[in-house]
């Protein structure tokens, strides 16, 4: 490590807790302790000579990336700090580190080294808790890995074995020093007594937990509860303490209240002087402005005072001259001079329509009259009791009906029992051409149905209906006549070849040429050459079709043309007789094979034998340079072996090395003096073999 800096004398050391959090102390292992000359603390060998401290790794730069926090061990002060190096060292010589340096108040240090990269969270002279965070695991400065180098110095900068054991301190510098190999425990201990979540140091009074920075000010308590420096007596922050805190606010819950505010008219003391809306009775007639006084310079005008006819608003109600002779108590635009015979009540004024209520609406001297409860045609009868133009003394219940269009009984219908009256409901009388107005079926322009009446009132009985021979030919539609217009149409009637059916037998020109008899679409009365050749036979019709049966089934005068067997392309052979391709006269079992992408010969291969086909499969025909299509492993670019042969086809046969070499063997060498001389002719007949086919 780094040589120390020289630190001033102090007293004894105090506990420590392990430098991490609960949230990352499974983290940590000791990976070396301080050498105790040849040991560690337990008399084992996890160290490294010359170590003065104790190294805690974390397990790589993987959990390094997580921001493993490390933290104060004791309280004390930030004696020097250090950062902005590089945490990737692994090599254990990349010069400075990040470091704290942490003093203790007894004197004695702590020096944190290894921290990652801008990690450092503390400044020198800034004072720390045990707990507080100082920065994060790194490898930077002289180190193979992340790990904080943990050293204890005391007070005359001379490091110390803060673990207890047979070759270590006495006692330990731990407050739970854990098991060899192991981690010793977290203990930091809060100073927040109260548990308000504030140390003693930024709370103002650490034994009461409602008090705190930032808690909620009690007013008026004399009681600093959010540590400010004073208790809150100006609620509503106008500038005045309030009066239950010695001040002159006699409102603290509302800003606009306090003394030299403006005094409004509202009912309410604003500047604080006891004296309530002061200043807006000016006629003291005891009413404020506010309070309902219309005209403060009068005091005859108020809102006590009694309103009389002289076109002034007296009572300030904003109404003038109310309940006098001259006013319209009721809104109906009438006063009492005006004619309105009873000014409480709105639909009551000269003019107002009369309404059965027993009272003179219209202030006419009238009661009720031109009303449903009033007989004003004299017949007896009002339209309460049932009169149905109580302006017509002929027209009241029970009065004889007459055909005029009118309802003279009041039973609700006009000229009932006349001729003028439709009895059946169908919208005709008698009057109107109904020739039975007992019955809806029967009137004027009435559909005619089959049912023996006159519907329609012409004279005739069920005319142009299903019973009635119209036609004149011995037939109507119930006894089978399928046309009752046409008299030339009825049952047993010649059939002619005319698109009709004659007859009524629901067929069409059956037994004539125009007849398709065998159902297959075509008949025979088709121009020449179109028409159905076999009207016999619903299999033959033109365009069906071509079969192999020996027939011209598609009426061109052609047999089995189409078929398997038949010779469609001239060349001798049908496609029973192997012809491959029966459109082609070129193509036929034993045709010459030419290089044209087509089989030929009928053989399933294309282009064999031809210089465009690839014999051997090697991807490469004669045509695209294969110097020996009968061989798979030749082909242009083909790897070659010094085996004799042109496998690449560049015109070069290889041959093994030492064919033409000049020493000689033993046992002599294919190619060399002692090669027998039929090797050599062999060899150079089957280059000029290979040279051959690749031309």
């Amino acid at each position: 490590m780094l040589a120390l800096l020289l630190l001033p004398a102090a007293l004894a050391n105090p506990p420590f807790s392990f430098p991490t959090t609960e949230e990352y102390y499974g983290y940590f292992y000791p990976s070396a302790y301080r050498d105790q000359g040849g040991l560690d603390w337990n008399c084992g060998g996890n160290y490294y000579g010359g170590h003065e401290g104790t190294d805690l790794a974390i397990g790589g730069f993987g959990n390094m990336d997580l921001g493993i926090d490390v933290v104060t061990a004791a309280d004390g002060s930030v004696y020097s700090a250090h950062d902005g190096e590089a945490d990737d060292c692994t090599s254990g010589t990349c010069g400075t580190a990040n470091y704290v340096i942490i003093q203790h108040d007894d004197g004695s240090y702590v020096y944190y080294w290894h921290f990652r990269t801008w990690s450092v969270a503390v400044n020198v002279g800034d004072r720390v808790s045990c707990g507080d965070k100082l920065g994060e695991v790194g490898s930077s400065g002289n180190s193979t890995g992340p790990h904080l180098h943990f050293e204890a110095a005391s007070s005359g900068a001379v490091d110390y074995e803060p673990f207890a054991g047979s070759c270590g301190a006495s006692s330990t510098s731990w407050n739970d020093q854990g098991s060899y190999n192991g981690l010793p425990g977290i203990t930091c201990t809060s100073s927040d007594s109260d548990g308000d979540g504030y140390e003693a140091d930024d709370d103002c009074d650490d034994d009461d937990a409602s008090v705190y920075p930032g808690a909620p000010e009690v007013p008026y308590d004399g009681v600093d509860q959010d540590c400010d420096g004073r208790d809150l007596t100006d609620v509503d922050g106008d500038g005045y303490d309030a009066v239950e805190a010695g001040g002159d606010d006699c409102d603290d819950g509302d800003p606009s209240i306090h003394p030299g505010a403006f005094e409004l008219c509202d009912g309410r003391d604003e500047d604080c002087d006891s004296r309530v809306d002061e200043d807006y009775d000016a006629d003291e007639d005891g009413y404020t402005t506010c309070e309902g006084d219309c005209d403060d310079d009068d005091p005859a005008r108020n809102a006590g005072v009694e309103e009389t006819e002289d076109l002034i608003d007296e009572d300030c109600d904003w109404k003038v001259d109310e309940g006098t002779d001259a006013y319209d108590d009721d809104g109906d635009s009438f006063s009492e001079y005006d004619g309105d015979c009873d000014d409480r009540d709105a639909f009551a004024f000269p003019g107002a329509p009369e309404v059965a209520d027993g009272g003179d609406d219209d202030c006419d001297g009238g009661v009720d009259e031109g009303t449903r409860a009033v007989d004003d045609d004299g017949d007896g009868w009002s339209e309460d009791d049932g009169d149905c133009d109580d302006t017509d003394a002929q027209r009241y219940p029970g009065a004889a009906e007459t055909a005029d269009d009118l309802d003279e009984d009041c039973d609700g219908v006009a000229d009932d029992g006349t001729e003028a009256f439709d009895d059946d409901g169908d919208s005709f009388s008698e009057l109107a051409g109904d020739c039975d107005d007992a019955s809806r079926r029967v009137f004027p322009g009435a559909p005619e149905v089959a049912d023996g009446l006159d519907n329609n009132c012409d004279g005739r009985v069920d005319d142009g209906t299903a019973l009635h021979d119209d036609d004149g030919d011995g037939y109507a539609e119930v006894d089978g006549d399928c046309d009752d217009d046409d008299s030339a149409r009825a049952p047993g009637a010649a059939e002619i070849a005319d698109g009709i059916d004659q007859d009524c037998d629901h067929r069409v020109d059956e037994g004539t040429h125009l007849r398709d008899d065998d159902g297959d679409g075509w008949a025979e009365a088709e121009p020449v050459g179109v028409g159905d050749c076999d009207d016999a036979d619903p299999g033959r019709w033109p365009g069906a079709p071509e079969r192999l049966d020996g027939q011209d089934d598609d009426c061109d005068t052609v047999i089995d043309e189409g078929t398997d067997a038949y010779d469609d392309d001239g060349d001798g052979f049908t496609e029973e007789e192997r012809d491959c391709d029966d459109s082609d006269d070129a193509v036929w079992p034993g045709a010459v094979e030419i290089a044209d992408g087509i089989d030929n010969d009928c053989d399933g291969l294309v282009d064999d034998s031809t210089s465009g086909f690839d014999d051997d499969r090697d991807g490469w025909t004669e045509d695209e340079g294969d110097c020996d299509d009968a061989n798979p492993r030749v082909w242009p670019g083909a790897p070659d072996p010094e085996d004799g042969l042109d496998a690449d086809c560049d015109g070069t046969l290889e041959l093994p090395a030492g064919w033409f070499a000049g020493c000689a063997h033993a046992g002599g060498r294919p190619g060399g003096p002692g090669a027998p001389a039929w090797i050599m002719a062999a060899a150079l007949a089957l280059l000029a073999r290979r040279r051959g086919a690749g031309t």
